[in-house]
């Protein structure tokens, strides 16, 4: 049994913890809301004398990687007692937790950082981006009526089934494969969502809004569109929202910000804001399964430093006929290096590993180093969620 996971009879003490290091106010929703991640997840922490001194949760998912299914768990809710800071503790846990997905054959884990830099010492990388767009309800585009379709408007506990199908139809990009226990945790969590569903003349669901009010300000929190008449539907069924609210929020997880679609570019504030890490727990069974973008590769050998030890070696990689050799490889020469941090940003799609190279983090030969380019996927992770 690991020392560090902890009991259900904890909870209380997880609670009180969790209540001090974010600052939060006791309430039973969000007792009731923080019960349900606790119930779900591998929960660790480590006492300091008879109180609970550091925390998280290791929740369990899948994740939609370009068509593969990894098991990833994410990593939430890490915390420290001030008198106990400083110590190690987190870093323990994290650890720890670490070591026990890999046991549990977890290839993946993502975390929402408080620092980029601390979670960067365990492997872990920066891959996911929100675009933060904001319009003035003065600058909101002009949107025609639609001939055809109709849009309903309900309370997000009102949510339907098909909503779910229609987001694992869209996610692709590494995003959550969400179990029910996370949609109704997403439900609870948030109830003052609301969401507005687009349908065609025959009644089939073609888009959803999920969205939310503070104030002046109308967020949207979630946007899937099957085609035009999705993306004009719900488009008018935010404008028409103008004499309402004075300022119109979407933070999306594509970075790429299509300005250009338009008629006045400039009527959208955008920000790129970094938004989740990403850290590899299980490199072996991530390239072996990976949706490699090549079909034919001679062996290339890059050494990986990490401090995961199953990760830390020269791995050797070819391909034939889309067939993936993935082999440590020790002995051999290596025909470049990178850190599990780099590699991260390359297999993910979030950097090229010929731009890395460019940029002088990664080392090595340029002719294999284009090679193994080639390999990865080019487009950027997309990530919804938050742990």
């Amino acid at each position: 049994m690991n020392k560090y996971l902890l009991d259900e009879d904890k909870f209380d003490e997880f609670y009180k913890l969790y209540l001090y290091s974010f600052n939060r106010e006791d309430s039973k929703h969000r007792k009731d809301v923080l019960k349900e991640r606790f119930d779900h997840s591998m929960v660790y922490g480590l006492m300091n004398h008879k109180k609970l001194g550091s925390g998280l949760f290791s929740i369990p998912f899948d994740v939609n990687f370009h068509g593969v299914d990894y098991k990833m768990n994410g990593i939430g809710d890490v915390m420290s007692a001030p008198e106990f800071g400083g110590r190690g503790g987190a870093g323990t846990l994290l650890k720890t937790a670490l070591t026990d997905m890999y046991h549990n054959e977890i290839t993946l884990s993502y975390l929402a950082p408080f620092s980029y830099g601390y979670y960067r010492q365990f492997g872990c990388e920066q891959v996911f981006d929100h675009s933060v767009i904001t319009m003035n309800n003065d600058r909101l585009p002009r949107i025609k009526n639609a001939t055809s379709g109709h849009v309903e408007r309900d309370d997000i506990k009102d949510l339907n089934d098909d909503i779910k199908i229609m987001y694992l139809s869209n996610n692709h990009r590494g995003g959550v494969v969400r179990p029910k226990w996370w949609w109704d945790h997403m439900l609870d969590k948030h109830e003052d969502y609301q969401v507005a569903t687009a349908y065609d003349d025959t009644d089939k669901l073609i888009g959803y809004l999920i969205y939310y009010n503070e104030g002046s300000i109308f967020n949207i929190h979630e946007w899937f569109n099957e085609n035009p008449l999705s993306r004009q539907l719900l488009g008018k069924f935010v404008t028409k929202h103008q004499s309402i609210f004075q300022k119109f929020v979407y933070e999306s997880p594509d970075p790429d910000f299509k300005a250009d679609l338009l008629t006045d570019p400039n009527s959208a504030q955008v920000t790129v804001t970094p938004y989740m890490m990403a850290r590899i727990v299980d490199l072996n069974d991530f390239m072996k399964r990976y949706p490699v973008q090549t079909l034919v590769m001679p062996k290339v050998y890059f050494k990986v430093s990490d401090d995961l030890e199953w990760n830390n070696h020269i791995w050797q990689l070819s391909i034939e006929n889309g067939v993936v050799s993935f082999e440590i490889a020790d002995d051999a020469t290596p025909d470049m290096e990178l850190t599990i941090q780099t590699l991260t940003k390359a297999m993910f799609g979030y950097r090229s590993l010929n731009s890395l190279f460019e940029l002088g983090v990664v080392t090595g030969d340029s002719e294999k180093i284009d090679l193994l380019n080639d390999v990865f996927i080019k487009e950027k992770p997309q990530l919804i969620d938050y742990f």
